[in-house]
């Protein structure tokens, strides 16, 4: 008798995420050997606490007395939260946006779910940069589409021969992440512009619209780049973005999409998002959340904590002699394994020295290994010696 399940998801399970098999591991050591004695580096789950002025603000609109407050809002967000990411875009981009073109949705996840079911048809091509969030693939898979999968170099940066062989008259997609988890380097304004001019140049070529979604996350926790304008280097963009890192709120799931109204069709577009939020049944990003952005004085925040943390695990990685690009945004490193089979060198990482960390395997990089500094700083200070001891254990295989 079969299981009942789905044989794709009983595959997809099989083969499911590196990151929370070890999540899993790390609960099962600490019950084991206690909190302070595991060393989690595996999920990317912001440490840094909701800025003052957010809690504040929820607090106010907790005890503000209004009728209905709680029954069903539009699908598309409240104006005042839709008007207030409006104005946190329009500052940072320098360019003017407007609430009739932003849908909230349920974090980033569900923004890149409603905007690939809005825009695919069965077959279509998404490209996929490789090192990659491995959700990236389900989300495609999830909505008819393809998945094409092009390497980013050694210095995980674009690729544009790559690109070119990848794009066809199949493709309706790039997915583009900076600051880019699972590496944390950064995209320019000139790597935007180049891959804007042959996107420009292939929709010409095959007469259609193809899109550039514009995943960014993490982009208020950048370091050493300045902020990029994937608007200035190509119209079709949408962007999708949350709160989660920024504002500390991941487990509230509270996102957005934004496009400019100059792009072919906008408003039929954005009427495609609000359809597709309520059909594949998000219906709304949380109401109460979006009340408590709306209140806010701004939705600009401070990324010293975490640029604290990633001075001091670059320490700890240089000192212990492993080799990796220095992460310019977000909060994930991501080095080279001293060995080949980056999952044997994880497992015994796990087993060996209590140390959680992520093979690069499961982001389709193999060789490489996943940190997220998105720790307490005395948990990176007292890596120190275990990263060290790991190192030097496979140096003398």
């Amino acid at each position: 008798m079969d299981s009942g399940v789905s044989s794709s998801v009983l595959h997809y399970m099989k083969n499911g995420s590196w990151i929370r098999k070890l999540f899993d591991e790390g609960i099962s050591l600490k019950q084991q050997f206690g909190e302070n004695n595991v060393f989690d580096f595996s999920l990317g789950n912001p440490i840094i606490e909701p800025p003052e002025q957010f809690i504040s603000a929820l607090r106010e609109e907790i005890i503000h007395n209004q009728s209905g407050k709680y029954r069903y809002i539009p699908n598309q967000g409240l104006q005042e939260a839709r008007e207030q990411v409006s104005h946190f875009l329009s500052e940072r981009y320098h360019t003017k946006f407007s609430y009739q073109h932003i849908v909230m949705t349920v974090g980033a996840g569900g923004g890149l779910n409603v905007a690939l079911k809005s825009i695919l048809n069965p077959g279509d091509e998404v490209i996929i940069l490789s090192p990659y969030f491995v959700e990236y693939h389900y989300y495609v898979i999830n909505n008819g589409g393809v998945t094409v999968y092009c390497d980013l170099n050694d210095q995980f940066e674009i690729d544009y021969d790559e690109i070119s062989k990848a794009l066809s008259a199949k493709t309706k997609a790039i997915i583009v992440n900076t600051p880019h988890n699972p590496t944390g380097t950064a995209f320019t304004q000139v790597n935007l512009n180049r891959l804007g001019q042959q996107l420009t140049e292939a929709s010409q070529k095959y007469e259609k619209t193809i899109y550039m979604i514009f995943d960014e996350p993490y982009g208020q926790l950048l370091y050493d780049e300045e902020t990029v304008h994937p608007f200035k280097a190509y119209l079709n963009t949408i962007l999708v973005s949350s709160f989660s890192k920024d504002l500390g709120i991941a487990g509230e799931r509270l996102g957005y999409i934004a496009i400019r109204p100059e792009i072919q069709n906008a408003n039929l577009l954005v009427n495609a998002f609000i359809f597709c939020n309520r059909t594949l049944g998000f219906v709304n990003a949380p109401a109460l959340m979006q009340r408590a952005i709306a209140r806010m004085d701004t939705l600009f925040i401070d990324s010293t904590p975490y640029l604290i943390r990633r001075e001091l695990i670059i320490g700890v990685l240089q000192d212990a002699g492993y080799e990796f690009i220095r992460p310019k945004g977000g909060f994930f490193v991501f080095p080279k394994s001293p060995i080949k089979d980056d999952v044997e060198f994880c497992m015994v990482a796990a087993q060996k020295f209590r140390l959680l960390i992520v093979p690069g395997s499961g982001f389709g990089r193999e060789g490489y290994f996943r940190i997220s500094y998105s720790v307490p700083i005395d948990v990176i200070e007292n890596s120190r010696t275990i990263f060290s001891e790991l190192f030097q254990y496979f140096s003398k295989r």
